[in-house]
């Protein structure tokens, strides 16, 4: 067997489905289904039992998607390390979760890209979980998240933290408090960024920690069409302490939450590449600039 019989052994057991492992490796379902022939009767073992939904992976199977994991995910440190050679550690893929470059700094990629004029960096935005993904499967050199990342293979270093905050609109009862507890936001109308954003995951468990889920009256991608929301009375803001900074807050007030809840972020990245030059280039600039 070869690594590339492996990732497609790796596919359909994953998907279980043969259809559904194919387009994901982007070949035919006749051919994939050659090449887990091919593998059975290498092994002289059946790894999936057909049914309509799908396939069913046997006994044998599971011991060799244990191993084969394994194998793969070394394969892809090998392949890391490799292009890290090939570039000469002139490039580096970062992948940033959305709204931590506001937090941070608009202008941290583009001085980061200044001081280093020899390196070449790819970024882009994605939400907090895909980037955690891209780094872990090492699509991503570095990762800029919100939260702690619960994996071995991750080494994390905390960037910066902020606070949650909510945006109360004049005449609301709670306008004139300075703090509000979470169980008092109970059965309100709530203005929240979306799910491509950690602070509505964040704040959803704070209420159910509380014993409830929150009333979203409305989620936006868009912070500024947040504040009118919370102008126009659709409901109480919940936003990030820096959002706040860049807008007038005629008829809108801030107000800090009874529990403070941080919003941490971290810098990521594999540790088996953590010493790679690129990644230290990348550090150094962080300490420099006082954010690790």
């Amino acid at each position: 067997m070869d690594v590339k019989e492996l990732k497609c052994f790796a596919a359909v057991y994953e998907e279980r489905s043969i259809n559904k492992a194919a387009g994901k490796l982007f070949i035919t379902s006749q051919g994939l289904g050659k090449v887990i022939q091919k593998l059975e009767e290498e092994l002289n073992i059946t790894l999936f039992e057909r049914s309509k939904k799908g396939v069913v992976p046997t006994e044998g199977a599971v011991f060799l998607y244990g191993k084969a994991k394994q194998m793969l995910e070394l394969v892809r440190e090998m392949e890391q390390g490799i292009r890290q050679i090939k570039m000469k550690d002139h490039t580096l893929r970062l992948a940033c979760a959305r709204g931590v470059l506001n937090a941070l700094s608009f202008s941290l990629i583009s001085d980061f890209m200044e001081s280093c004029p020899s390196l070449h960096v790819e970024w882009a935005e994605f939400s907090n979980r895909e980037v955690k993904e891209k780094v872990e499967d090492l699509e991503a050199d570095v990762g800029i998240v919100v939260g702690r990342t619960p994996s071995g293979r991750i080494d994390e270093r905390k960037i910066a933290s902020r606070d949650i905050r909510l945006i109360i609109y004049e005449g609301h009862p709670l306008y004139r408090r300075d703090r509000v507890g979470v169980e008092e936001l109970k059965g309100e109308k709530i203005v929240i960024l979306n799910e491509q954003f950690q602070v509505f995951h964040t704040f959803r468990e704070l209420c159910k920690q509380c014993g409830f889920e929150p009333d979203v009256a409305a989620k936006t991608v868009d912070s500024s069409f947040l504040f009118q929301l919370c102008k126009g009375k659709v409901g109480i803001g919940v936003v990030i302490d820096f959002s706040t900074e860049n807008f007038r807050m005629d008829g809108v007030k801030v107000v800090s939450l009874q529990e403070r809840v941080s919003w941490d972020i971290y810098r990521i990245c594999q540790k088996s590449c953590k010493n790679f030059e690129n990644i230290q280039a990348f550090d150094g600039y962080l300490m420099e600039n006082k954010r690790l």
